[in-house]
């Protein structure tokens, strides 16, 4: 259920519910967070979260800070179910009326989740949002700075499922004009900071572990926070944790004594590390001196040159679309404009990493020795930069910070469009690929195109004629069939060939 357009004093009255149903508790232990460029302190009515910041959070966590820039509130929540009612228990009539006629419309004996949508905080992020099934209550209270994170279930094994503990709260505290958390990596030598922008499967987090593990400065190979200070670009720490595939396990095993095994993320398909006892390598505002764009290939040797203006464009777009997907941002165009200026005047070279994990570290280890005595030319940034990645087209305006996004089936047009094939070429080769639904293709192809042309990603189209095939034999999902064109701007998710189906709300 969603209960949307609630005015300010409505949404101050429910944070206030929530701050007086808590202050029945008792304060277990209160920490701190340093962050480099911000501090968070951490409020736990419950002694069972505290084994999970030590483990996770290690070499940010703070007994003690002269001051703080916000707060997260933590406890262990038995009664979900009666949530909901607690914090709009002082709503007006009217409203209480609609959420019942809400849960009546929708047949439901009871409520399983409940979102309060506040448009001075987002369109599209709940304010409060409680996840009855799933035992989670997320409080975002941006007047205050201050935050509530509420679980059922704190067992180990369980809760690390979750993944990085706080990051989308973190997130929103790190997001200023001047700062952002980033899903990427960073190492260097010397001072000299590298940050990778990849999406995963790159080797990226191989390599930046590998090396941190070899003598190399090091920030982090997951989630980190980058900082414009003075002209430089920043970056600091969070988390003290890596996690491995089970191949990576092994090939790494000789190098992880010490380290201090925390799960296996519930599922066995990643083993999560505390390497607290390498934190000698840890730097915490870090200066970045060039970006990296990673790719594991065939050659027997690494290799590595400056990119190409594609090249560039891709890993601006991995290192966002990567951040914006686990931080659920993507429609914020002015957080997506800020990481792309960040990064956008430093060198970027390309990184060619061969099967030898060892080689690729000493290799890299080679090339930043000499990166200070080298000059290194810093080229422009495309108006679109594009990423192809599993079949599926990204791409960013940087003008504006909108990213479009494709789905398999008109990603597989947009390419043979952009080489120049012409539209009926095109579109008789939707009609025959399998599974599509030939009496919808050609109006959706005009929209598509009709699209291309306004967004101006293609504004001008080839004559070339072939029979061409699209082949959908790897689809697996039935919307794969389908063409979609989706346009992520000012918080608002746009089908630019088909209109989105509108949601129940209360307003």
């Amino acid at each position: 259920m969603q209960i949307k357009d609630l005015t300010k004093e409505e949404i101050r009255e429910c944070f206030n519910n929530v701050q007086q149903y808590l202050e029945a508790k008792d304060i277990k232990w209160i920490k701190y967070l340093d962050l480099g460029c911000k501090v968070v302190r951490l409020i736990s009515y419950s002694e069972e979260f505290l084994s999970h910041v030590e483990k996770q959070l290690t070499f940010v966590l703070r007994d003690k800070a002269p001051a703080y820039d916000a707060t997260l509130i933590l406890w262990k929540e038995t009664d979900f179910e009666n949530l909901p009612a607690k914090i709009s228990e002082k709503f007006n009539p009217k409203k209480n009326m609609r959420l019942r006629i809400e849960m009546l419309y929708s047949k439901q004996k009871s409520l399983k989740w409940c979102s309060v949508l506040d448009r001075d905080f987002s369109k599209i992020k709940p304010a409060i949002d409680i996840q009855i099934e799933r035992g989670f209550f997320v409080g975002n209270d941006k007047e205050k700075d201050t935050y509530y994170y509420g679980v059922r279930n704190l067992d180990p094994e369980e809760f690390i499922k979750e993944g990085h503990l706080f990051v989308q709260f973190l997130n929103n505290i790190l997001k200023t004009e001047t700062s952002n958390l980033v899903h990427g990596a960073v190492i260097g030598l010397n001072g000299d900071g590298i940050c990778f922008c990849a999406r995963g499967q790159r080797g990226k987090s191989t390599l930046s572990v590998l090396s941190m593990m070899k003598g190399f400065e090091y920030v982090s190979d997951d989630y980190l926070i980058l900082h414009k200070k003075d002209n430089q670009l920043l970056s600091s720490p969070i988390y003290s944790i890596i996690t491995l595939s089970p191949v990576m396990y092994n090939r790494l095993y000789d190098y992880l004594n010490g380290s201090q095994f925390v799960s296996n993320n519930a599922r066995k398909d990643k083993y999560v590390f505390n390497i607290s006892n390498f934190h000698d390598t840890f730097k915490q505002n870090y200066p970045i001196k060039l970006c990296i764009f990673p790719e594991i290939v065939s050659d027997k040797e690494p290799s590595i040159k400056p990119c190409t203006l594609e090249e560039k464009g891709r890993a601006i777009v991995q290192l966002i679309q990567s951040t914006l997907m686990q931080t659920q941002d993507l429609s914020e165009n002015w957080t997506v404009k800020k990481m792309m200026n960040m990064v956008k005047d430093l060198p970027f070279y390309k990184l060619n990493l061969c099967w030898d994990i060892d080689r690729n570290t000493e290799f890299l280890r080679e090339f930043m020795n000499n990166f200070s005595q080298q000059e290194h030319r810093v080229i422009n940034t495309p108006k679109f930069a594009i990423d192809i990645t599993f079949d599926l087209a990204n791409i960013l305006n940087t003008e504006t910070g909108i990213i479009y996004s494709m789905s398999r089936l008109t990603t597989a047009a947009y390419e043979l469009l952009a080489q120049g094939y012409s539209k009926q070429s095109v579109l008789q080769a939707l009609k025959r690929a399998g599974n599509v639904d030939v009496s919808e293709i050609e109006k959706e192809f005009d929209l598509f195109i009709n699209a291309l042309k306004e967004t101006g990603i293609l504004v001008e189209f080839g004559t070339k004629y072939a029979e061409l095939e699209i082949s959908t034999e790897k689809y697996e999902y039935e919307w794969e069939y389908k063409m979609s064109f989706i346009e992520h701007a000012q918080e608002e998710y746009k089908q630019l060939i088909k209109e989105n189906k509108n949601e129940l709300c209360i307003k």
